[in-house]
């Protein structure tokens, strides 16, 4: 069964989406203090008031709990970040808010703990790779439009090729993220803004 299969089918009531999101927010929850080698199924239906049963009703492994959390925070990360960016100036500081929002926040940020463990097991799946492509669509359309409206603002050259650039530049952040979780954790949040920002403007700083 593909990601988010089981979830559309047992949870389409709003019952069974609530029930759903118990399970979810257990999950991120024991992500969050435990570490994701330590999250354990019991200790999930636990913390959601439920049976080990009623949580296996709505998903239909540990990796498919693992993938639909990841989708369910990264679905409300999503929906804050757009209501956030229209009050922010278009151009530099929206781009530098973009890369703030995309950056690691700690070591134990949750959510990179989930995608650096989803893309261990991408490899392994094409569905898997699938659905983290579309998870990491909403990204690149977002920072697409923020190039646009830096654009028209003239705060920005338009990138070339324009239609390459969000994928291009969400790959930079993701090895800087990779970079700063996995070999050099000293790195300062700052730091990452800084490089991250210096490969934009060699980009999109008007000549």
């Amino acid at each position: 069964m593909s990601p988010g299969a089981a979830g559309r089918v047992a949870g389409h009531t709003t019952a069974g989406r609530r029930s759903r999101d118990r399970i979810l927010q257990a999950s991120l929850d024991l992500i969050t203090e435990a570490g994701i080698d330590r999250v354990r199924l019991a200790e999930i239906a636990r913390r959601a008031g439920m049976s080990s049963g009623q949580v296996m009703y709505y998903f239909t492994s540990m990796e498919h709990i693992l993938l639909e959390t990841l989708a369910w925070r990264e679905h409300e990360e999503t929906r804050q970040r757009r209501a956030a960016m229209p009050a922010i100036g278009a151009g530099w500081p929206r781009l530098e808010e973009f890369v703030a929002l995309y950056l690691p926040t700690s070591l134990t940020d949750p959510v990179w703990i989930m995608w650096m463990e989803a893309w261990a097991r991408a490899p392994h799946s094409i569905e898997v790779s699938g659905f983290l492509d579309r998870l990491m669509s909403p990204w690149r359309d977002d920072l697409a439009q923020i190039v646009a409206d830096g654009v028209q603002a003239g705060d920005f050259r338009a990138p070339d090729p324009a239609s390459d650039f969000p994928l291009r530049f969400c790959a930079v952040l993701d090895g800087l993220s990779v970079l700063f979780l996995r070999q050099m954790p000293d790195l300062s949040a700052e730091r990452l803004t800084e490089l991250a920002l210096n490969t934009a403007r060699a980009e999109l700083k008007p000549v």
